[in-house]
Protein backbone atom coordinates (compact mmCIF):
# COMPACT_ATOMS: atom_id res chain seq x y z
CA UNK A 1 0.00 0.00 0.00
CA UNK A 2 0.82 3.45 -0.27
CA UNK A 3 4.34 4.71 1.42
CA UNK A 4 5.68 7.97 1.95
CA UNK A 5 7.00 10.21 -0.83
CA UNK A 6 10.59 10.58 -0.23
CA UNK A 7 12.95 13.63 -1.36
CA UNK A 8 14.61 10.59 -4.05
CA UNK A 9 11.31 9.42 -4.91
CA UNK A 10 10.03 13.08 -6.02
CA UNK A 11 13.22 14.21 -7.84
CA UNK A 12 14.00 10.55 -9.59
CA UNK A 13 9.45 11.51 -10.56
CA UNK A 14 9.90 14.82 -11.84
CA UNK A 15 13.07 13.85 -13.74
CA UNK A 16 10.79 11.34 -15.67
CA UNK A 17 8.20 13.22 -16.35
CA UNK A 18 10.32 16.62 -17.32
CA UNK A 19 12.39 14.47 -20.24
CA UNK A 20 9.32 12.33 -20.76
CA UNK A 21 6.87 15.36 -21.74
CA UNK A 22 9.47 17.22 -23.39
CA UNK A 23 10.19 14.24 -25.84
CA UNK A 24 6.84 13.94 -26.84
CA UNK A 25 7.33 17.97 -28.36
CA UNK A 26 10.24 16.70 -30.31
CA UNK A 27 8.89 17.27 -34.03
CA UNK A 28 5.75 17.68 -33.05
CA UNK A 29 5.06 19.80 -36.44
CA UNK A 30 6.87 17.97 -38.73
CA UNK A 31 4.36 16.74 -40.61
CA UNK A 32 0.82 17.92 -42.02
CA UNK A 33 -2.53 17.12 -40.37
CA UNK A 34 -4.37 13.83 -42.01
CA UNK A 35 -8.32 13.51 -41.69
CA UNK A 36 -9.16 12.88 -38.53
CA UNK A 37 -7.12 15.49 -37.35
CA UNK A 38 -8.44 18.23 -39.82
CA UNK A 39 -11.79 17.70 -38.70
CA UNK A 40 -10.39 18.05 -35.05
CA UNK A 41 -9.59 21.14 -36.37
CA UNK A 42 -12.34 22.10 -38.06
CA UNK A 43 -14.77 21.76 -34.76
CA UNK A 44 -12.40 24.39 -33.61
CA UNK A 45 -14.09 26.80 -35.38
CA UNK A 46 -17.42 26.08 -33.85
CA UNK A 47 -19.11 26.84 -30.85
CA UNK A 48 -19.67 25.14 -27.40
CA UNK A 49 -22.97 24.19 -28.83
CA UNK A 50 -22.63 23.70 -31.91
CA UNK A 51 -19.63 20.99 -31.22
CA UNK A 52 -22.38 19.04 -28.91
CA UNK A 53 -24.72 18.98 -31.85
CA UNK A 54 -22.16 18.16 -34.63
CA UNK A 55 -20.48 15.58 -32.92
CA UNK A 56 -23.94 13.76 -32.28
CA UNK A 57 -24.18 12.92 -35.62
CA UNK A 58 -21.04 11.64 -35.68
CA UNK A 59 -19.59 8.88 -34.57
CA UNK A 60 -17.63 10.17 -31.26
CA UNK A 61 -18.76 11.82 -27.91
CA UNK A 62 -18.02 15.61 -27.73
CA UNK A 63 -16.19 16.05 -24.35
CA UNK A 64 -12.10 15.86 -26.04
CA UNK A 65 -13.64 18.40 -28.52
CA UNK A 66 -14.86 20.41 -25.55
CA UNK A 67 -11.82 21.00 -23.49
CA UNK A 68 -9.53 20.82 -27.34
CA UNK A 69 -11.98 23.88 -27.96
CA UNK A 70 -11.37 25.53 -24.53
CA UNK A 71 -7.65 24.95 -24.72
CA UNK A 72 -7.75 26.38 -28.43
CA UNK A 73 -8.93 29.46 -27.43
CA UNK A 74 -6.26 30.73 -25.53
CA UNK A 75 -3.25 28.90 -27.89
CA UNK A 76 -4.97 28.90 -31.11
CA UNK A 77 -5.66 26.39 -33.62
CA UNK A 78 -1.70 25.61 -35.34
CA UNK A 79 -1.09 22.21 -35.58
CA UNK A 80 1.72 22.67 -32.51
CA UNK A 81 -1.24 23.74 -29.96
CA UNK A 82 -3.70 21.14 -31.34
CA UNK A 83 -1.41 18.48 -31.00
CA UNK A 84 0.28 19.91 -27.82
CA UNK A 85 -3.68 18.90 -26.01
CA UNK A 86 -2.82 15.61 -26.79
CA UNK A 87 1.09 15.95 -25.32
CA UNK A 88 -0.99 17.21 -22.14
CA UNK A 89 -2.71 13.99 -22.01
CA UNK A 90 0.16 11.84 -21.87
CA UNK A 91 1.30 13.54 -19.17
CA UNK A 92 -1.73 13.42 -17.57
CA UNK A 93 -1.74 9.37 -17.85
CA UNK A 94 2.17 9.62 -16.61
CA UNK A 95 1.07 11.43 -13.85
CA UNK A 96 -1.01 9.21 -12.10
CA UNK A 97 2.26 7.50 -11.13
CA UNK A 98 2.64 10.10 -8.37
CA UNK A 99 -1.22 9.87 -7.12
CA UNK A 100 -3.37 6.60 -7.53
CA UNK A 101 -0.29 4.00 -8.41
CA UNK A 102 1.64 4.93 -5.29
CA UNK A 103 -1.01 4.47 -3.12
CA UNK A 104 -2.23 1.28 -4.39
CA UNK A 105 1.33 0.03 -5.73
CA UNK A 106 4.22 2.13 -3.47
CA UNK A 107 7.13 4.19 -5.39
CA UNK A 108 8.81 1.70 -7.32
CA UNK A 109 5.64 0.58 -9.03
CA UNK A 110 4.61 4.18 -9.39
CA UNK A 111 8.22 5.43 -11.08
CA UNK A 112 8.20 1.94 -13.35
CA UNK A 113 4.18 3.15 -14.12
CA UNK A 114 5.47 6.25 -15.20
CA UNK A 115 8.44 5.57 -16.86
CA UNK A 116 6.90 2.93 -19.13
CA UNK A 117 3.87 5.73 -20.15
CA UNK A 118 6.71 7.51 -21.93
CA UNK A 119 8.96 5.21 -23.31
CA UNK A 120 6.29 2.73 -24.90
CA UNK A 121 6.50 4.05 -29.06
CA UNK A 122 2.89 4.29 -29.17
CA UNK A 123 2.83 7.17 -27.14
CA UNK A 124 5.01 9.17 -29.22
CA UNK A 125 2.98 8.72 -32.14
CA UNK A 126 -0.39 9.63 -30.20
CA UNK A 127 0.68 12.75 -28.51
CA UNK A 128 1.75 13.63 -31.77
CA UNK A 129 -1.90 13.38 -32.78
CA UNK A 130 -4.87 15.64 -32.53
CA UNK A 131 -7.50 13.60 -31.26
CA UNK A 132 -8.68 11.84 -27.98
CA UNK A 133 -7.11 8.61 -27.62
CA UNK A 134 -4.37 10.24 -25.09
CA UNK A 135 -7.13 11.32 -22.90
CA UNK A 136 -8.88 8.98 -23.21
CA UNK A 137 -6.31 6.44 -21.76
CA UNK A 138 -5.95 9.05 -18.66
CA UNK A 139 -10.16 8.81 -18.09
CA UNK A 140 -10.38 5.26 -18.19
CA UNK A 141 -7.21 4.72 -16.07
CA UNK A 142 -7.93 6.85 -13.81
CA UNK A 143 -11.75 5.23 -13.30
CA UNK A 144 -9.60 1.91 -12.63
CA UNK A 145 -7.24 3.16 -10.14
CA UNK A 146 -10.06 5.05 -8.17
CA UNK A 147 -12.16 2.65 -8.60
CA UNK A 148 -9.90 0.40 -6.78
CA UNK A 149 -8.52 2.46 -4.03
CA UNK A 150 -12.67 3.01 -3.76
CA UNK A 151 -13.08 -0.62 -3.26
CA UNK A 152 -10.00 -0.70 -0.52
CA UNK A 153 -10.39 2.53 1.47
CA UNK A 154 -14.52 3.09 0.80
CA UNK A 155 -13.46 6.53 0.82
CA UNK A 156 -16.21 8.91 -0.13
CA UNK A 157 -13.61 11.31 -1.87
CA UNK A 158 -12.11 8.35 -3.70
CA UNK A 159 -15.66 7.52 -4.83
CA UNK A 160 -16.34 10.95 -6.19
CA UNK A 161 -13.40 10.49 -7.86
CA UNK A 162 -14.13 7.42 -9.48
CA UNK A 163 -17.21 8.50 -10.69
CA UNK A 164 -15.74 11.99 -12.22
CA UNK A 165 -13.16 10.02 -14.42
CA UNK A 166 -15.69 7.30 -15.38
CA UNK A 167 -18.24 9.82 -17.10
CA UNK A 168 -15.20 11.15 -18.31
CA UNK A 169 -14.07 7.99 -19.99
CA UNK A 170 -17.90 7.52 -21.41
CA UNK A 171 -17.62 11.11 -22.70
CA UNK A 172 -14.55 10.47 -24.22
CA UNK A 173 -14.51 7.67 -26.73
CA UNK A 174 -16.74 4.91 -27.48
CA UNK A 175 -14.05 2.43 -26.32
CA UNK A 176 -13.54 4.31 -22.90
CA UNK A 177 -17.19 3.97 -22.60
CA UNK A 178 -16.87 0.24 -23.05
CA UNK A 179 -13.84 -0.11 -20.75
CA UNK A 180 -15.85 2.16 -17.75
CA UNK A 181 -18.90 -0.27 -17.82
CA UNK A 182 -16.50 -3.14 -17.63
CA UNK A 183 -14.54 -1.29 -14.84
CA UNK A 184 -17.42 -1.05 -13.14
CA UNK A 185 -18.68 -4.30 -13.38
CA UNK A 186 -15.10 -5.59 -12.16
CA UNK A 187 -15.68 -3.67 -9.41
CA UNK A 188 -18.94 -5.19 -8.97
CA UNK A 189 -17.45 -8.52 -8.86
CA UNK A 190 -14.14 -7.67 -6.27
CA UNK A 191 -16.73 -6.00 -3.88
CA UNK A 192 -19.38 -8.91 -3.75
CA UNK A 193 -16.36 -11.26 -3.40
CA UNK A 194 -14.39 -8.84 -0.57
CA UNK A 195 -17.60 -8.90 1.25
CA UNK A 196 -17.50 -4.91 1.00
CA UNK A 197 -20.38 -2.49 1.72
CA UNK A 198 -22.31 -1.89 -1.72
CA UNK A 199 -24.03 1.19 -1.16
CA UNK A 200 -21.32 3.43 -2.07
CA UNK A 201 -21.28 1.89 -5.34
CA UNK A 202 -24.52 1.85 -5.81
CA UNK A 203 -24.79 5.14 -5.33
CA UNK A 204 -21.96 6.18 -7.55
CA UNK A 205 -23.32 3.61 -10.17
CA UNK A 206 -26.72 5.80 -9.99
CA UNK A 207 -25.31 8.73 -10.32
CA UNK A 208 -22.90 7.52 -13.63
CA UNK A 209 -26.09 6.61 -15.10
CA UNK A 210 -27.88 9.39 -14.53
CA UNK A 211 -24.86 11.61 -16.29
CA UNK A 212 -25.01 9.79 -18.94
CA UNK A 213 -28.64 9.45 -19.97
CA UNK A 214 -28.39 12.66 -21.81
CA UNK A 215 -26.39 11.68 -24.34
CA UNK A 216 -27.61 7.68 -24.31
CA UNK A 217 -29.88 8.54 -27.65
CA UNK A 218 -27.67 10.05 -29.24
CA UNK A 219 -25.03 6.95 -28.64
CA UNK A 220 -28.35 5.07 -30.13
CA UNK A 221 -28.50 6.82 -33.14
CA UNK A 222 -24.95 6.66 -33.77
CA UNK A 223 -24.97 2.93 -33.42
CA UNK A 224 -27.83 2.70 -35.66
CA UNK A 225 -25.70 5.07 -38.45
CA UNK A 226 -22.66 2.67 -37.96
CA UNK A 227 -24.17 -0.70 -38.05
CA UNK A 228 -25.81 0.60 -41.26
CA UNK A 229 -22.37 1.62 -42.94
CA UNK A 230 -18.83 1.92 -41.90
CA UNK A 231 -14.99 2.50 -43.18
CA UNK A 232 -14.03 -0.07 -40.85
CA UNK A 233 -12.58 -3.66 -42.60
CA UNK A 234 -13.29 -6.96 -41.23
CA UNK A 235 -11.75 -8.43 -37.83
CA UNK A 236 -9.55 -10.97 -39.13
CA UNK A 237 -6.40 -12.71 -37.12
CA UNK A 238 -4.16 -10.39 -38.29
CA UNK A 239 -6.33 -7.00 -37.23
CA UNK A 240 -6.55 -8.77 -33.84
CA UNK A 241 -2.37 -9.35 -33.76
CA UNK A 242 -1.82 -5.62 -34.65
CA UNK A 243 -4.10 -4.42 -31.83
CA UNK A 244 -2.32 -6.71 -28.93
CA UNK A 245 1.26 -4.90 -30.37
CA UNK A 246 -0.17 -1.98 -31.30
CA UNK A 247 1.75 -0.32 -27.92
CA UNK A 248 5.09 -1.32 -29.57
CA UNK A 249 4.08 0.30 -32.81
CA UNK A 250 2.85 3.66 -34.06
CA UNK A 251 -0.74 5.33 -35.19
CA UNK A 252 -0.76 3.81 -38.15
CA UNK A 253 1.00 0.45 -37.46
CA UNK A 254 3.76 0.87 -39.76
CA UNK A 255 6.92 -0.86 -38.53
CA UNK A 256 10.10 -0.59 -38.11
CA UNK A 257 10.91 -4.44 -37.79
CA UNK A 258 7.83 -6.63 -37.46
CA UNK A 259 9.56 -8.92 -35.37
CA UNK A 260 10.71 -6.30 -32.77
CA UNK A 261 7.59 -5.33 -32.38
CA UNK A 262 5.78 -8.62 -32.27
CA UNK A 263 8.50 -9.65 -29.75
CA UNK A 264 8.21 -6.75 -27.80
CA UNK A 265 4.63 -7.86 -27.12
CA UNK A 266 5.57 -11.56 -26.29
CA UNK A 267 8.17 -9.98 -24.02
CA UNK A 268 5.50 -7.77 -22.02
CA UNK A 269 3.51 -10.68 -21.38
CA UNK A 270 5.68 -12.98 -20.04
CA UNK A 271 6.47 -10.52 -17.89
CA UNK A 272 3.04 -10.07 -16.76
CA UNK A 273 2.21 -13.58 -16.73
CA UNK A 274 5.40 -14.09 -14.40
CA UNK A 275 3.86 -11.47 -12.17
CA UNK A 276 0.59 -13.13 -12.07
CA UNK A 277 2.14 -16.60 -11.02
CA UNK A 278 4.75 -14.50 -8.49
CA UNK A 279 1.17 -13.19 -7.00
CA UNK A 280 -0.14 -16.34 -6.24
CA UNK A 281 2.73 -17.96 -4.87
CA UNK A 282 3.72 -15.18 -2.49
CA UNK A 283 -0.21 -13.71 -2.33
CA UNK A 284 1.03 -10.24 -3.13
CA UNK A 285 -2.26 -8.43 -2.53
CA UNK A 286 -0.75 -5.51 -4.76
CA UNK A 287 -1.28 -8.09 -7.57
CA UNK A 288 -5.01 -7.93 -6.94
CA UNK A 289 -5.24 -4.49 -8.54
CA UNK A 290 -2.84 -5.47 -11.82
CA UNK A 291 -5.56 -8.52 -12.62
CA UNK A 292 -8.37 -5.95 -12.19
CA UNK A 293 -6.27 -3.83 -14.88
CA UNK A 294 -5.58 -6.47 -17.42
CA UNK A 295 -8.71 -8.18 -16.68
CA UNK A 296 -10.50 -4.98 -17.72
CA UNK A 297 -7.92 -4.42 -20.79
CA UNK A 298 -8.41 -8.00 -22.40
CA UNK A 299 -12.48 -8.18 -21.73
CA UNK A 300 -12.40 -4.19 -23.52
CA UNK A 301 -10.60 -6.21 -26.74
CA UNK A 302 -12.95 -8.99 -26.40
CA UNK A 303 -15.93 -7.24 -26.42
CA UNK A 304 -14.78 -5.17 -29.46
CA UNK A 305 -13.75 -8.64 -30.87
CA UNK A 306 -16.96 -10.19 -30.63
CA UNK A 307 -19.34 -6.88 -31.58
CA UNK A 308 -17.33 -6.90 -34.60
CA UNK A 309 -18.60 -10.15 -35.19
CA UNK A 310 -22.24 -10.15 -33.81
CA UNK A 311 -22.57 -6.85 -35.47
CA UNK A 312 -20.66 -4.99 -38.04
CA UNK A 313 -16.57 -4.33 -37.50
CA UNK A 314 -15.70 -2.11 -35.02
CA UNK A 315 -12.54 -2.82 -34.16
CA UNK A 316 -9.04 -1.05 -35.78
CA UNK A 317 -5.90 -0.82 -34.15
CA UNK A 318 -5.92 2.62 -32.03
CA UNK A 319 -9.43 1.58 -30.86
CA UNK A 320 -7.37 -0.48 -28.02
CA UNK A 321 -5.53 3.31 -26.82
CA UNK A 322 -8.12 3.61 -24.20
CA UNK A 323 -7.27 0.74 -22.39
CA UNK A 324 -3.33 1.39 -22.97
CA UNK A 325 -3.04 2.59 -19.36
CA UNK A 326 -4.28 -0.25 -18.15
CA UNK A 327 -1.93 -2.87 -19.87
CA UNK A 328 1.20 -0.35 -18.32
CA UNK A 329 -0.34 -0.86 -15.00
CA UNK A 330 -0.10 -4.72 -15.58
CA UNK A 331 3.50 -4.34 -17.34
CA UNK A 332 4.85 -2.06 -14.76
CA UNK A 333 3.52 -4.74 -11.87
CA UNK A 334 5.38 -7.38 -13.74
CA UNK A 335 8.95 -5.12 -14.33
CA UNK A 336 8.36 -3.57 -10.58
CA UNK A 337 7.78 -7.49 -8.95
CA UNK A 338 11.32 -8.26 -9.38
CA UNK A 339 13.30 -8.21 -5.86
CA UNK A 340 16.27 -6.55 -7.00
CA UNK A 341 15.89 -2.97 -7.81
CA UNK A 342 19.03 -3.45 -10.37
CA UNK A 343 16.68 -6.12 -12.13
CA UNK A 344 13.80 -3.59 -12.15
CA UNK A 345 16.21 -1.08 -13.77
CA UNK A 346 17.23 -3.48 -16.63
CA UNK A 347 13.56 -4.43 -17.34
CA UNK A 348 13.14 -0.70 -17.86
CA UNK A 349 16.60 -0.39 -19.67
CA UNK A 350 15.09 -3.01 -21.87
CA UNK A 351 11.27 -1.49 -22.31
CA UNK A 352 13.13 1.76 -23.67
CA UNK A 353 16.13 0.35 -26.24
CA UNK A 354 13.17 -1.76 -27.73
CA UNK A 355 11.15 1.35 -28.03
CA UNK A 356 14.09 3.70 -29.73
CA UNK A 357 14.01 2.44 -32.92
CA UNK A 358 10.52 2.85 -33.78
CA UNK A 359 10.52 6.28 -32.06
CA UNK A 360 13.55 6.96 -34.67
CA UNK A 361 11.62 5.86 -37.53
CA UNK A 362 8.27 7.58 -36.54
CA UNK A 363 10.34 10.81 -36.32
CA UNK A 364 12.61 10.55 -39.32
CA UNK A 365 9.42 9.51 -41.19
CA UNK A 366 5.93 11.24 -42.60
CA UNK A 367 2.68 9.15 -41.92
CA UNK A 368 0.22 11.71 -42.65
CA UNK A 369 0.55 12.60 -46.42
CA UNK A 370 2.25 15.44 -48.64
CA UNK A 371 0.00 18.24 -47.96
CA UNK A 372 3.66 20.00 -46.76
CA UNK A 373 4.31 20.22 -50.15
CA UNK A 374 0.96 20.49 -51.81
CA UNK A 375 0.40 23.93 -49.26
CA UNK A 376 4.34 25.36 -50.63
CA UNK A 377 3.15 24.51 -54.45
CA UNK A 378 0.02 26.10 -53.91
CA UNK A 379 0.17 28.73 -52.09
CA UNK A 380 1.73 31.13 -54.85
CA UNK A 381 -0.43 29.83 -57.31
CA UNK A 382 -4.10 29.74 -55.37
CA UNK A 383 -5.92 32.83 -55.76
CA UNK A 384 -8.61 34.66 -53.58
CA UNK A 385 -11.52 33.76 -56.13
CA UNK A 386 -10.21 29.79 -56.86
CA UNK A 387 -12.21 27.09 -55.58
CA UNK A 388 -11.68 23.14 -54.80
CA UNK A 389 -13.71 20.32 -55.81
CA UNK A 390 -12.84 17.03 -53.75
CA UNK A 391 -14.14 13.77 -54.76
CA UNK A 392 -13.09 12.34 -51.21
CA UNK A 393 -13.47 12.95 -47.59
CA UNK A 394 -9.68 12.89 -46.94
CA UNK A 395 -8.60 15.89 -49.23
CA UNK A 396 -11.42 17.60 -48.54
CA UNK A 397 -10.63 17.97 -44.86
CA UNK A 398 -6.65 18.33 -45.21
CA UNK A 399 -7.70 20.99 -47.96
CA UNK A 400 -10.08 23.23 -45.72
CA UNK A 401 -7.54 23.38 -42.86
CA UNK A 402 -4.61 24.22 -45.36
CA UNK A 403 -6.75 26.52 -47.26
CA UNK A 404 -9.30 28.16 -45.11
CA UNK A 405 -9.83 31.43 -47.23
CA UNK A 406 -11.40 29.38 -50.46
CA UNK A 407 -14.20 27.35 -50.91
CA UNK A 408 -14.47 23.40 -50.83
CA UNK A 409 -16.99 21.63 -52.58
CA UNK A 410 -17.46 17.62 -51.79
CA UNK A 411 -19.05 16.19 -54.46
CA UNK A 412 -20.58 12.72 -53.73
CA UNK A 413 -21.38 10.62 -56.28
CA UNK A 414 -24.53 8.59 -56.33
CA UNK A 415 -23.45 4.88 -54.27
CA UNK A 416 -19.81 6.89 -53.10
CA UNK A 417 -20.18 8.73 -49.65
CA UNK A 418 -18.38 9.89 -46.75
CA UNK A 419 -18.87 8.21 -43.20
CA UNK A 420 -17.94 11.71 -41.07
CA UNK A 421 -20.84 14.68 -40.49
CA UNK A 422 -19.12 17.42 -42.71
CA UNK A 423 -20.87 20.41 -40.59
CA UNK A 424 -17.54 20.52 -39.33
CA UNK A 425 -16.30 21.70 -42.31
CA UNK A 426 -19.09 24.87 -42.47
CA UNK A 427 -18.89 27.69 -43.29
CA UNK A 428 -16.06 26.61 -46.44
CA UNK A 429 -17.57 23.34 -47.42
CA UNK A 430 -20.35 23.25 -49.93
CA UNK A 431 -21.85 19.51 -51.11
CA UNK A 432 -22.78 18.99 -54.25
CA UNK A 433 -24.33 16.51 -56.66
CA UNK A 434 -23.68 18.28 -59.74
CA UNK A 435 -21.10 20.49 -61.35
CA UNK A 436 -23.64 22.68 -62.14
CA UNK A 437 -23.94 23.59 -58.28
CA UNK A 438 -20.23 25.04 -58.34
CA UNK A 439 -19.88 29.14 -58.14
CA UNK A 440 -16.48 29.57 -59.89
CA UNK A 441 -14.96 32.20 -62.29
CA UNK A 442 -11.27 31.55 -61.58
CA UNK A 443 -9.31 28.21 -61.59
CA UNK A 444 -11.09 25.23 -60.62
CA UNK A 445 -8.64 23.03 -58.65
CA UNK A 446 -10.09 19.54 -58.50
CA UNK A 447 -8.16 17.09 -56.01
CA UNK A 448 -8.77 13.77 -56.40
CA UNK A 449 -7.38 10.87 -53.94
CA UNK A 450 -5.02 8.40 -55.56
CA UNK A 451 -7.13 4.56 -54.65
CA UNK A 452 -10.27 6.52 -53.32
CA UNK A 453 -13.45 5.24 -53.78
CA UNK A 454 -14.34 7.94 -56.88
CA UNK A 455 -11.75 8.10 -59.53
CA UNK A 456 -14.01 8.20 -62.52
CA UNK A 457 -16.13 11.40 -62.02
CA UNK A 458 -13.22 13.57 -63.21
CA UNK A 459 -12.36 12.13 -66.31
CA UNK A 460 -16.53 12.10 -66.66
CA UNK A 461 -16.46 15.49 -66.63
CA UNK A 462 -13.53 15.95 -68.86
CA UNK A 463 -15.20 13.79 -71.25
CA UNK A 464 -18.88 15.61 -71.56
CA UNK A 465 -16.74 18.89 -71.50
CA UNK A 466 -17.91 20.32 -68.55
CA UNK A 467 -14.38 21.26 -67.53
CA UNK A 468 -11.26 21.93 -69.58
CA UNK A 469 -7.51 21.84 -67.98
CA UNK A 470 -5.92 25.09 -67.49
CA UNK A 471 -2.87 23.68 -66.38
CA UNK A 472 -0.47 21.01 -66.00
CA UNK A 473 -1.49 18.62 -63.18
CA UNK A 474 0.53 17.74 -60.12
CA UNK A 475 1.01 14.30 -58.28
CA UNK A 476 2.05 14.92 -54.23
CA UNK A 477 3.37 11.19 -52.35
CA UNK A 478 5.57 10.96 -49.64
CA UNK A 479 6.65 7.33 -48.54
CA UNK A 480 5.52 5.44 -46.05
CA UNK A 481 2.66 7.35 -46.53
CA UNK A 482 -0.51 5.70 -47.43
CA UNK A 483 -2.03 9.12 -48.44
CA UNK A 484 -1.53 10.73 -51.80
CA UNK A 485 -3.46 12.82 -54.43
CA UNK A 486 -3.35 14.20 -57.37
CA UNK A 487 -4.42 18.51 -58.00
CA UNK A 488 -5.95 19.51 -61.26
CA UNK A 489 -5.78 22.98 -61.94
CA UNK A 490 -9.08 23.20 -64.38
CA UNK A 491 -11.87 25.48 -65.67
CA UNK A 492 -15.46 25.64 -65.93
CA UNK A 493 -16.93 25.93 -69.66
CA UNK A 494 -19.66 27.81 -70.39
Amino acid sequence: MEQKTNRSFIIIWSIIMIIGTTMMFIGIAHESLWFDESYTAALMNHSLKDIIEITSTDSHPPLYYLLLRVFSAVFGRSVFALRAFSVLGTAALASLGIGPVRRIFGNRYALVYSFLIFALPISFSMSQEARMYTWSAFFVAGSALMGYLAYLENKKKDWIVFGLFSIAAAYTHYYALLAAVIICGLLLVYMLAGKKKIAPYLITGGALIAAYLPWLFKLSQQVKRVSGDFWIPPVTGEVIKKTLVYPFSNKFSYYWSARLTDYSFYLAVALIVFSIIYMIIKKDSKGKMAIFALSGYALTLLAGIIASYVIRPVLVERYIMPVFGLFVLALAYGIGSMKRKAAVIIGCAVVLLIGIPQIKYNMENRFNGPMTEAEEYLETRVQPGDVFIHTDEHTLGTFCYYFPDNVHYYYQKDGVGGYSNYDAFLPQCVIIESLDEVDCDSTLWIIQRNGGADTRSMSGWLNSKQIVYSGAPKSFKVDPSWYSFMVHPMALTD
